[in-house]
């Protein structure tokens, strides 16, 4: 094994070496006074001097220079790099106990086995291993780093309970990666996995590798059988009131059921409030998805919190699925009509803008030079119906209105293809007028599905939007920034839309009456107009349940934010925290007030647990890895930290310090023995002459 050294800047100290040699060679020897008669029978002979540089006591000049190496390789801290190959001696190991907190593991008693299946594992350590304690959900946290300390990693456990989120081994798998990389040494490492080993948990493991030497182990506490259900879902539908009947409210939900041992008979129950609205029986398969339709129930005025829940089986946190549906909100679309206009011409747009929920719009038909920003003040969007942008004021304070972020809509016909004219901020002119009568109308050949307006035409593709015929359309040209959402069958721009400041305009071709097509005799007719509306108003409905893990902005609204979760904790973010997304990490309702928890809030929020965790579906152990790759570490390429562990482990710099006290007692005991304890005795000469 090659010798490195963690300070090896401290080599430069062995210089100093040459101390105790130039020492050695500038010591003079005392010769001792010797009593001579007379001089005067010797003979005067001319002697030539000459300084001698020679070492006289090499035992005690090699101690010296000893106890000086050995002191500057202590502290230049060496180190023995251990084999690629070697095995982790018992006492030296390093282990990630990697817990699996999702909400499936909140089955039964299988947190309780998980909790002692850790535990069981960090007692069974050696005094010398090291444990880190990681937990998982769809994020992972280290709950402890690294530590000589079992205790302070059975804390850890003790601390962690199973969670509202989903099942993500990706995630837990590469926080211990990261945890035995940091300090990799040759020994690698070892990842114990306690989980239910729920299969859906297995997703984004594609492209995680790890270290050829840190091994991977599952501990499985797995529940037998895998049985459960679950409220999956929950749609609403509003039933407008009359004068004498309160608008009522019509609540669906999915309730799922996956390897049941036989079907099993369940009671519903719809909480509208705090207070239980409705109720309904049910018998879910052994294994599907059932829907279950309540009786409609007043609409309270206001805000509504939903809760439909079902009996309650061995995983109780999926047994409840909330939703907030928000107040009815009626929004204006201020419509300009051409003052030709037949009376029934806008009778199908007009119904259907106003015959859907969330928001409701009532139509204010103006004409269009009667528009201005007071008019426009709180609308929706301004609709312009065959008659082209008005000039002056009205068309200025429409162009300021959409550059400030309004919505503008101009359904091109027959009029505006006669009349022609500039684009100004439109994304389109019209040129003209095409009839398709002989060929028995026209098709909308392509529209850009991944768009906005045809999101709930998505599941069926563009087939549904291909019913429609158009007999008479204009021409549109459109402008070079203009995108083009929707084409004709022959090629002609159906819809086009751009940007103009932070508002939308949109130009349509399609005819929206039944003289020109049948496109308001078909089913995809609603669901398209008011798309179209809400998307150049910027208003997207709101979902009635996120699920845990979204991230979320909380409203504009709150300038001092303040959310309570569902476990009822006050947070308060500051700075930045109140423009970055918040992420739900808890199932139930989140509320927002401004300033003070109290009073009522500024938004509500309902929060479940992802429908993909209530199939506890286990796989079997050895698939846990299948697709992990290994990492091409290769032992020189170990990080400076990896060594800092060896070096802990080695501790060389300790022999090297007490053989350095050692030489530094064997020089005291030699150099004040012998001859040399002697040799500083000098002996002054007499008055009765000199020793020379």
């Amino acid at each position: 094994m090659p010798l490195l050294f963690l300070v090896p800047l401290a080599l430069a100290g062995l210089a100093a070496v040459a101390v105790p040699l130039i020492l050695h060679l500038r010591r003079r020897e005392r010769e001792k006074p010797m009593r001579f008669p007379s001089l005067m029978f010797l003979q005067r002979v001319t002697i030539s001097t000459a300084r001698r540089r020679r070492i006289t006591d090499i035992p005690l000049l090699l101690l010296r220079c000893a106890i000086v190496a050995l002191a500057v390789l202590a502290f230049a801290r060496p180190v023995f790099r251990p084999r690629p190959d070697a095995k982790p001696a018992r006492g030296t190991r390093r282990i990630v106990v990697l817990i699996d907190r999702s909400m499936s593991m909140s089955h039964l008693a299988v947190w309780r086995a998980a909790e002692d299946s850790a535990r069981a594992l960090i007692n069974a350590l050696s005094p010398g291993d090291r444990v880190a304690v990681v937990a998982f959900d769809d994020e992972a946290s280290v709950e402890q780093p690294l530590t000589l300390d079992h205790a302070a990693a059975l804390a850890a456990v003790s601390r962690l309970h199973p969670t509202a989120g989903g099942t993500r081994f990706g995630a837990g798998i590469r926080a211990a990666r990261e945890v035995l990389v940091k300090e990799a040494d040759a020994t690698g490492g070892e990842i114990d996995v306690v989980t239910d080993l729920q299969r859906a948990g297995a997703t984004g493991m594609t492209g995680l590798t790890l270290p050829p030497a840190v091994t991977v182990r599952a501990v499985n506490a797995s529940p037998k059988p895998h049985s459960n259900s679950a409220v999956t879902g929950i749609t609403v539908q509003r039933l407008a009131g009359t004068d004498s009947a309160r608008s009522r409210l019509v609540v669906s939900t999915q309730v799922a059921a996956h390897e049941l041992p036989m079907p099993r008979p369940v009671h519903l129950t719809l909480t509208l409030n705090g207070r239980v609205a409705a109720t309904r029986p049910a018998t879910l398969p052994r294994d599907g998805t059932i829907g279950v339709t309540f009786d409609p129930v007043p609409l309270p005025i206001g805000e509504a919190r939903l809760i439909v829940s079902i009996d309650h089986d061995s995983l109780t946190a999926d047994d409840a699925f909330s939703a907030v549906v928000p107040a009815q909100v009626t929004r204006r679309v201020i419509v300009a009509t051409p003052p030709d206009l037949p009376a029934d011409e806008m009778l199908y747009l007009t119904r259907a803008l106003e015959a859907g929920n969330d928001p409701s719009i009532k139509i204010e038909r103006r004409a269009a030079q009667a528009i201005d920003g007071s008019a426009m003040r709180d609308a929706l969007a301004v609709f312009l119906y065959d008659v082209p942008t008005p000039g002056g004021n009205a068309g200025s304070a429409i162009a300021a209105w959409v550059h400030d972020g309004g919505g503008l809509i101009v359904a091109a016909g027959p009029r505006l293809a006669a009349h022609g004219g500039s684009a100004g901020i439109l994304p389109a002119t019209e040129r003209g007028l095409v009839d398709r009568t002989a060929d028995r109308g026209g098709l909308l050949g392509t529209a850009a599905l991944d768009h906005p307006i045809f999101a709930p035409f998505r599941a069926g593709g563009s087939a549904p939007l291909g019913t429609a015929r158009f007999f008479r359309y204009p021409r549109l040209i459109p402008t070079g920034d203009a995108q083009v959402v929707a084409r004709f069958d022959d090629g002609l721009p159906a819809l086009v839309e751009r940007q103009e400041g932070a508002g939308r305009v949109l130009v349509t071709a399609m005819p929206l009456d039944a003289t020109s097509s049948d496109f308001p005799l078909q089913p995809t007719y609603l669901p398209f107009l008011r798309g179209m509306v809400l998307y150049a108003a910027g208003n997207a409905a709101a979902p009635l349940a996120r699920t845990v893990g979204d991230a979320w902005l909380l409203p504009t609204a709150a300038r001092n934010p303040v959310i309570r979760t569902p476990s009822q904790e006050i947070v308060r973010p500051e700075g930045r925290q109140r423009a970055d997304a918040t992420t739900l990490t808890e199932a139930g309702f989140y509320t927002v007030y401004d300033g003070n928890p109290s009073g009522d809030p500024i938004k509500v929020i309902a929060v479940n647990p992802a429908p993909r965790e209530s199939d506890l579906g286990a796989m079997p152990a050895g698939e846990l890895m299948v697709g992990v790759g290994q990492d091409s570490i290769k032992a020189t390429e170990r990080s400076a930290a990896s060594l800092v562990e060896a070096e802990r482990q080695q501790r060389i710099w300790r022999l090297l310090l007490i053989l350095a006290a050692i030489a530094l007692l064997g020089e005291m005991v030699v150099a004040s023995t012998g001859w040399r304890g002697t040799a500083a005795t000098v002996v002054g000469p007499t008055s009765e002459g000199s020793g020379r």
